[in-house]
């Protein structure tokens, strides 16, 4: 998987995850504003904690959820690295192997000089041979 791609659960975590923290924490803030601003709110303080309470329960509860999904993907996407990583090593591994023996022993050119078939050594050798009994039956 390409790091640019993203999946169902990666974008349910940044809408979702980050809404719900954003929206938390915009009335956590609000909240010590406005008493910053009026201390009068102060006297309101247990209806605003009540509120950020009601919010932040299911909000954690859909949280929590969000973060165990996302979570497991991205273990799974670990393992993979780890196995695409592992098969990587080993086709290079292969290779080094490959180009070692290749320099060790390197394919015929093209040049089948020694070929008999071609007109190689053992080609001469056998007509050498022959001319020689020739020699020998001309005598």
């Amino acid at each position: 998987m390409a790091g640019t791609d993203k999946t169902n659960n990666d974008r349910m975590m940044q809408k979702t995850g980050l809404l719900i923290v954003y929206a938390w924490v915009l009335l956590a803030v609000g909240f010590f504003v406005l008493t910053a601003w009026d201390p009068t709110y102060l006297n309101s303080s247990e209806d605003y904690v009540s509120i950020l309470a009601i919010i932040g329960g299911p909000a954690l509860l859909v949280v929590t959820k969000i973060i165990e999904t996302w979570n497991q993907e991205k273990q799974v996407e670990l393992q993979d690295y780890e196995s695409q990583a592992t098969h990587e090593r080993s086709m290079n591994e292969i290779q080094v192997k490959h180009h070692a023996d290749m320099e060790r022993n390197p394919q015929p050119t093209g040049d089948f000089s020694d070929h008999p078939a071609h007109g190689g050594r053992i080609s001469q050798v056998e007509r050498r041979l022959d001319a020689l009994e020739s020699k020998g039956k001309g005598k």
